[in-house]
């Protein structure tokens, strides 16, 4: 295979673009980082519980039953450095020690705001009214372990550069962009500054990727087999599914020695690299085997994590793909703190762009003399990687139920950013080309290998790479910032104190104290007239009297006309983001609670807006005149408009819509009886006779009135609808004579002759459950 005609290509030039793009990651990184509180990240605090137990017991975790959990079935060595970087830093608390959990997170998790966020309470360790997290103790060796992977990503975006200059010799804005794409990449920048094993495995093969595309510039070396054969067995002690990289070895190796049929060479190279890989990782898999009877452990994994079944994942699987595509660029936590739905979209375009661009240096290659130009076979590493990759990924989906999380695409980010990079050079306009290739470093021209004088030397043509680096550059820098301080920063962030001008300015003054730990300054509620399926928001501004060991939550609670529960919100306050245990006394602030109305509730209605604090597991606080409750005000609930009462859209299996509801009563005694009047539609032609389940239920689903039977009595079976015909389903619900006093749901849903139930399908396809939940009646006792 013929060589390049430039052996060091970028060796003498330093890019400034590339210097300030580097500068921004690492800006960047650490300010991520700093918005993160600590164990907010996927797995973070498991993460830290396996360096910490390195540094305590100074021996590898054992995958336990029942054992409180670490990243166990990790191998050791990003581990192994976080432990270097932080054994010095006293710290107090044990190693599997467990945050409070914030037991009302993930409210809504899908929604872009700041409302329950956060896993766990924070107090010294987040970002508070504009000051930095104490440092020290187990804050400051956290922070530490996340700035070494912080550095662990500069490397990554790094030899990103580097594998683009190598494959682009004189084109370096085509290596600038794919490396502006790894490095500004939200969910990489947020990664990159936590504790966490995909970063490093995203350097280990870069770093591997790096390697085989000079192998198949230069040819195969024994300088070259060593240095895989060590970064192989780096990379198998980092993370397990970089198994996946001898694939990509054995293809360059292939590409590198086919032009002379060199098999001794490939033969030699094998050797080399799988002996020394084996050296150097070996001894993991040989413990895996002694400990857990198979080399890799994955077998414990699932019968701990566990494992889904094969008849559901191919099913889930097309759900699942778009939450791996989110999770890929910005989706942070576990997933709960998500952009825009926008941004996803815009993103997949450019891909797509990308992706299409490609076809053009193909084509125009494709008569080539050379039967693998050296620039074919470097992108066809590329191809490779995202191809190994995104097998890995969707294995995991299949796999886990946690499997649909992009960072496991990581190992591939370098090459599918070079590719999207390269691709979208197709489309920009060639005016600036001079300029802007100044800015980059590099002469303007064609490099020898784009003539057709030098076939062999082939490569994309010159299009127009400085323009899509700066755009690619800037566009995601913007996106970058926007996601640090637009989502993450608001979504951990407590509430900025009130100033004394704004709490003079508090609507509705109501000065009520809850039991000297905190006073009630005034309230607003808006709207005060809402439909079923809208939202009332509840501003409380706090001020909070004394300190309390104690972290009381807040109840906000709608009560309809005869006293059932319309809405309801539990949170701490803040949102989650300021539990009492850290209020400062003296500082108040406002808080606003969004209630959300279901749109299964009864209307019209006039419910009232009760508010008050309690502990979890304990009573509620009282008002200086001995209430558990402050009432603030009405919010009347206007019934939607529609064809039917209480309109609704529940779509059962593609196949029935409940379309409306109405309730002759929704306050009875033991014995006596409420008729529930359901209106379903026909959505498809079914031949299935499917039943209709209509059940009172208590605690723990107790059911203590129920109407099971094919609808209108009998009298109308589904299996003779027709597609858009309504049924009107009367059912009657006698609710038994020991039913005690309380508040009741109301589910209704429908199932097939094996008792197996028609799912509720979401407008995207993705299931909600297998049953509707109506208003709630009340049962009272003779009085």
């Amino acid at each position: 295979m013929s060589q390049s005609p430039i052996s060091n290509p970028g060796s003498r030039h330093r890019p400034l673009l590339f210097s300030l793009l580097l500068t921004a990651y690492l800006v960047l990184a650490v300010a991520y980082s700093l918005a993160d509180p600590l164990y907010e990240s996927t797995d973070e605090l498991r993460h830290f519980r396996y360096v910490r137990h390195l540094i305590v017991y100074r021996s590898l975790p054992v995958q336990r039953p029942g054992a409180p959990r670490a990243q166990s079935h990790h191998p050791p060595l990003y581990y192994t450095l976080g432990a270097l970087v932080s054994w010095w830093v006293p710290v107090v608390r044990e190693v599997y020690y467990e945050p409070p959990i914030n037991p009302y997170w993930a409210y809504r998790y899908w929604e872009v705001s700041d409302d329950n966020k956060n896993q766990y309470l924070h107090g010294n360790d987040v970002v508070q009214f504009g000051k930095l997290p104490h440092f020290h103790g187990v804050t400051l060796a956290v922070y530490l372990v996340r700035w070494m992977t912080v550095l662990i990503g500069a490397g990554v975006v790094w030899l990103t550069y580097r594998i683009g200059r190598e494959i682009f010799p004189d084109r370096p804005a085509l290596a600038v962009g794919g490396a502006a794409l790894v490095a500004f990449n939200p969910q990489f920048l947020y990664l990159s500054g936590a504790v966490n094993n995909d970063v490093p495995a995203a350097l280990c093969s870069a770093a591997m990727l790096w390697v085989c595309v000079r192998l198949v510039r230069d040819g195969p070396s024994v300088r070259t087999d060593v240095t895989l054969g060590i970064l192989y067995g780096a990379s198998l002690l980092t993370k397990f599914n970089l198994l996946a990289l001898l694939a990509l070895v054995e293809l360059a190796y292939i590409l590198a020695v086919w032009p002379a049929r060199d098999w001794r060479a490939f033969l030699r190279g094998n050797l080399i690299i799988m002996g020394l890989a084996t050296l150097i990782s070996g001894w993991w898999f040989w413990r895996n085997q002694v400990l857990y009877g198979e080399p890799t452990g994955f077998q414990r994994v699932t019968e701990l994590w566990g494992v889904r079944r094969p008849a559901e994942a191919w099913a889930i699987l097309r759900l699942e793909l778009p939450m791996a595509w989110s999770t890929l660029w910005g989706r942070f936590g576990y997933g709960q703190v998500p952009l825009p739905g926008a941004v996803y979209r815009g993103l997949a375009w450019l891909a797509l762009a990308g992706a299409a661009g490609l076809i053009i240096p193909l084509r125009r290659n494709r008569n080539l003399k050379s039967p693998i130009p050296t620039f074919h076979s470097q992108l066809l590493l590329l191809f490779t990687s995202v191809l190994l990759f995104t097998t890995v990924l969707i294995t995991y989906i299949l796999v886990s139920p946690a499997g649909a999380m992009g960072r496991f695409f990581f190992p591939a980010l370098p090459a599918f950013a070079l590719l999207i990079s390269l691709g979208l050079s197709q489309f920009f306009p060639r005016s600036l080309t001079w300029a802007v290739s100044l800015i980059l470093g590099a002469k303007r021209g064609r490099r020898p290998g784009f003539s057709r004088e030098n076939p062999d030397e082939s490569g994309p043509p010159l299009g127009s790479a400085p323009q899509t680096s700066l755009v690619v550059m800037i566009g995601m820098a913007a996106l970058a910032i926007y996601a640090l301080v637009g989502i993450l920063v608001p979504a951990f962030a407590p509430p900025r104190p009130l100033t004394e001008a704004e709490i003079g300015a508090v609507p509705n003054p109501t000065d009520v104290e809850f039991c000297g730990v905190a006073r009630v300054l005034g309230y607003e509620v808006t709207p005060t007239a809402v439909e079923p399926g809208g939202t009332v928001e509840v501003t409380l501004y706090w001020q909070p009297l004394a300190r309390t060991d104690q972290n009381y939550a807040v109840f906000v609670h709608l009560l309809s006309e005869v006293g059932t529960m319309v809405a309801q919100r539990d949170t701490y306050p803040g949102l989650g983001r300021y539990p009492t245990t850290v209020w400062e006394p003296g500082v108040a602030f406002a808080d606003t609670y969004r209630v959300h109305i279901p749109e299964t509730a009864y209307a019209p209605d006039r419910a009232v807006v009760q508010i008050g604090l309690y502990l979890p597991d304990g009573p509620r606080l009282t008002t200086s005149d001995g209430r558990d409750t402050l009432r603030l005000t009405m919010v009347e609930i206007h019934p939607r408009p529609g064809e039917f009462p209480n309109p609704l859209d529940a779509n059962f299996g593609d196949q029935i819509i409940l379309v409306g509801y109405t309730l002759d009563r929704r306050v009875v005694r033991p014995g006596e009886t409420i008729r529930l009047t359901l209106y379903w539609r026909a959505q498809a032609p079914m031949e299935t006779n499917y039943s209709v389940f209509a059940h009172v239920l208590g605690v723990e689903n107790q059911v203590w009135a129920r109407n099971d039977g094919w609808p209108a009595g009998g009298n109308a079976p589904t299996s003779r609808w027709q597609p858009g015909q309504v049924v009107e389903d009367v059912r009657d619900l006698t609710v038994g004579l020991t039913t005690p006093p309380d508040f009741y749901d109301i589910e209704v849903g429908l199932y097939n002759r094996d008792g197996d139930r028609l799912p509720v399908v979401a407008e995207d396809g993705h299931w909600l459950g297998d049953r509707v939940l109506l208003s709630k009646i009340r049962v009272v006792g003779d009085e």
